[in-house]
């Protein structure tokens, strides 16, 4: 008989144990914030697991998304709707240790804006040695791009200048009837001298001269995103520096290919320009346990 009783109570506090942990994995939540984006425009997942024993993996549009931990029991990746998706619903994949799971995500079409200009043919035909130079800088970026380091920013990104917008993230340039450009970011207008700030914390991954954005400071936030910050009249922030988010980084100038003061800023996420506005209103400093936009019923298990 007691030998009866010690397996009867080894047998319930076995399946009470597993009564737990089914309500634990019950609790697991995924959320996607905003629910749907315009083309060009940043979001992010979450993942809210009180059993999660690994870091979550996860693709969009395959896409690579990079988790990082948000406290605890919770990652997050930023992602984007790259300029030129087609429109339309879209599902972001997720494996938190169970299985892959689904997110429904809509991206919208955008109405950028157009511009045409006529510039001397001197300042568009670059001499051979300039579009050396030119060409060696964008190699240097995209490399910069395609890095992905572990997480620096913390909490909602800002805009860097306070000022009107000269030029809107996405414009369409047509150049002299014959070349089309599409603007990376948004040209901020600001007097010689006035503050830059760096949107969030992140390391100094380039700080020097360019042809086109002059004097040019560029930061990895880590998780594939990065800002960049063009034309500037000085430097206050040196190459490998740690910046914190509202710090001082340089000053509005007209330097490289620029006509009067103002600060070209780009964001970058997955190598891919996204929106400046956008990823400044991305809700990254809602309380983690935020109700998610996707309800269970959304959320397909596959």
């Amino acid at each position: 008989m007691i030998k009866t009783s010690t397996l009867s109570i080894f047998f319930l506090l076995f399946c009470g144990l597993n009564a737990f942990a089914a309500d634990d994995s019950a609790l697991v939540r995924l959320s996607v914030a905003p629910g749907q984006v315009l083309e060009g425009s940043p979001f992010v997942v979450r993942v809210l697991d009180p059993g999660i024993s690994r870091r979550p993996t996860g693709s969009f549009s395959g896409r690579r998304l990079s988790f990082a931990p948000c406290g605890q029991d919770c990652y997050e990746a930023i992602g984007i709707a790259p300029i030129g998706m087609t429109p339309g619903d879209y599902s972001i994949k997720i494996n938190a240790g169970q299985g892959v799971e689904s997110l429904p995500l809509r991206v919208l079409k955008e109405k950028f804006g157009s511009q045409s200009l006529t510039i001397p043919p001197d300042k568009v035909n670059l001499s051979p040695e300039d579009e050396a130079r030119a060409d060696a800088e964008a190699d240097e970026m995209r490399a910069l791009w395609r890095k992905r380091t572990e997480k620096l920013w913390e909490g909602s990104f800002i805009m860097p200048l306070d000022g009107e917008f000269s030029t809107e993230f996405g414009v369409r340039r047509t150049i002299n009837k014959t070349r089309l450009s599409i603007h990376s970011g948004v040209d901020i207008r600001g007097g010689y001298g006035t503050p830059i700030k760096a949107a969030n914390t992140g390391v100094v991954v380039m700080a020097k001269d360019t042809f086109y954005g002059g004097n040019t400071i560029i930061l990895d936030h880590g998780q594939g995103v990065y800002t960049v910050y063009m034309h500037m009249q000085e430097f206050r922030a040196s190459l490998n520096q740690v910046v914190t988010k509202g710090e001082t980084i340089g000053l509005v100038g007209s330097t490289g290919r620029s006509t009067g003061p103002h600060l070209h800023y780009t964001v970058k996420v997955d190598r891919n320009s996204a929106s400046p506005t956008a990823m400044a209103a991305l809700p990254l400093d809602e309380p983690l346990d935020v109700a998610s936009h996707i309800t269970d019923d959304q959320v397909h298990h596959e």
